[in-house]
């Protein structure tokens, strides 16, 4: 609708002016974050989402962009610790998506939508859910052996026991149904993997 429309453009509008505030105040190496963000969002629904980009645009624009864009207006700098940090908040998000396209795979097989579902089927989607979701602890897990996270990091890692539910379903019968249950608890392993891992992060600052 064109209300929906106005409401979008207005938002982007206000987007765009606190992006350009923070360049000004902060430092350049802000711009190419803004801009490849502003590509993810913007791009996504008429182009990103229709040439099997969805995923990885979703994965980086609210993902791993705004752990780094909070990281250079935060500290000023992007270090081993952040770009480690943007590793699980990308493979999260991304997730968190492609588990959501399942159900919606005959709409947007309909609608033109061109996703890791309908390109490459359910079973080859789905092993790549299992992928990401195996990778997030294993990033967290590798970032304290490498000592760029503090070793209370490891706390991230134990939300990842909530997959169990969805892992089953993906390497089981991705051709069934996701359950409700394996798709509430993807949910759940995003928000407390991401707060647990700001907090930890945040704390070994602070301390």
């Amino acid at each position: 609708s064109r209300e929906t429309f106005v409401f979008g453009v207005a938002c982007a509008a206000l987007g765009l002016a606190i992006g350009v505030y923070f360049v000004a105040v902060v430092e350049l190496a802000l711009l190419p974050i803004i801009v490849i963000g502003a590509i993810c969002v913007i791009g996504y629904t008429d182009f990103l989402a229709r040439v099997g980009l969805g995923e990885i645009a979703a994965g980086l624009g609210l993902g791993g962009l705004p752990v780094m864009g909070t990281a250079l207006v935060q500290g000023g700098t992007l270090g081993v610790a952040v770009a480690w940090a943007a590793l699980p908040a990308t493979y999260m998000t991304f997730n968190l998506l492609l588990l959501n396209e399942f159900p919606d795979e005959a709409a947007d097989r309909a609608g033109g939508r061109r996703n890791l579902v309908t390109i490459f089927g359910r079973g080859t989607a789905a092993t790549v859910y299992v992928a990401a979701g195996l990778l997030t602890p294993a990033t967290i897990i590798a970032a304290v052996l490498l000592d760029a996270f503090p070793i209370a990091a490891l706390l991230a890692a134990v939300p990842s026991l909530m997959l169990v539910k969805p892992l089953r379903w993906a390497l089981s019968d991705p051709l069934q149904e996701v359950p409700i249950p394996a798709m509430g608890a993807n949910v759940a392993w995003n928000l407390t993997t991401n707060l647990a891992l700001a907090a930890t992060l945040g704390l070994s600052v602070v301390l």
